[in-house]
């Protein structure tokens, strides 16, 4: 059987010593062909590319998914080591440079957050930038003492993740904690999200993203990388958003070249509760 050009295909990247698998959907990345430049898309915290697969069916051109380090099928970092903010950035930044230097950039959730901070770093390498629900973090700088201490406290003690017995089980929860979700489409999203143990079945994340991070999140900085960004700017807002109307606003306001759209009845996981609204705003967008 022909494949479709949008069927998803299982790639992977070598990116600063560490291997990292992505979903591709159409033509495969070219960078020597010349034309548009390929879209790449950054999932959330706990997530992993597998999440946009509705999404980047519907879209045009090369499509790249990332499973961020320590997520999806993705290396681990070593031991001795944590998953720190930066380090997602330098991570996109190889990753752009391999598939020619140039994107279009879509993020959600904590996606949106590496997306738009490195938009704001290397203004040249984004031609469109889309960001879905990663916009309204509260600002937590009061909090470093604190965020320190729990990093510590938590680094010493990370904990094995609780396994489920059946994939059956695993995608059930995935449905409880995202009502509405199309079963089979959970049961997709638990095969590529899980790795077989002795016990069932586990998320494949790195446990240590459960450790609270050492640094808090500054929103003042990340207004100076939000008006660094030159392109135009997308930011979708599901219905039932996490984030503070007043937080979003503040952040919004930064960016030069913003348009906002609304995805009505969806939630934070917003590509997974209206995938084909959401693939529609994006569309319009990038071309």
């Amino acid at each position: 059987m022909i494949e479709s050009p949008r069927t998803a295909r299982e790639a992977l990247y070598t990116l600063r010593g560490l291997t990292f698998a992505a979903l591709e959907w159409g033509p495969p990345v070219s960078p020597a062909a010349g034309g548009a430049p390929p879209t790449l898309l950054l999932h959330g915290f706990l997530d992993h590319a597998g999440s946009w697969a509705r999404v980047a069916e519907q879209l045009d051109g090369p499509v790249v998914a990332l499973d961020l380090r320590g997520h999806g099928r993705s290396a681990w970092v070593g031991p001795g080591e944590s998953y720190h903010f930066p380090e997602y950035l330098a991570d996109v930044d190889a990753l752009v440079a391999a598939l020619g230097g140039r994107v279009r950039l879509v993020g959600h959730s904590m996606g949106g957050s590496i997306a738009s901070m490195y938009a704001g770093a290397r203004p040249e390498a984004v031609e469109r930038l889309a960001i879905v629900d990663g916009m309204g973090i509260p600002d937590g700088g009061a909090a470093a003492r604190d965020r320190m201490v729990q990093f510590l406290d938590g680094i010493a003690r990370v904990r094995a993740p609780r396994p489920y017995p059946t994939l059956a089980a695993a995608a059930a929860r995935l449905v409880s904690t995202w009502s509405g979700l199309d079963p089979a489409w959970a049961l997709e999203l638990a095969e590529r999200g899980t790795r077989p143990v002795d016990e069932g079945f586990v998320w494949r994340y790195d446990p240590r993203h459960l450790v609270r991070a050492a640094v808090p999140y500054r929103q003042d900085q990340h207004l100076r990388f939000l008006a660094a960004i030159r392109c135009p700017v997308l930011s979708v807002h599901p219905e039932h958003s996490l984030f503070a109307v007043a937080d979003v606003a503040a952040l919004e306001a930064a960016i030069p070249d913003l348009v906002v759209k609304e995805v009505l009845g969806a939630g934070h996981m917003t590509q997974l509760d209206a995938p084909r609204a959401l693939a529609a705003h994006l569309t319009a967008f990038l071309r």
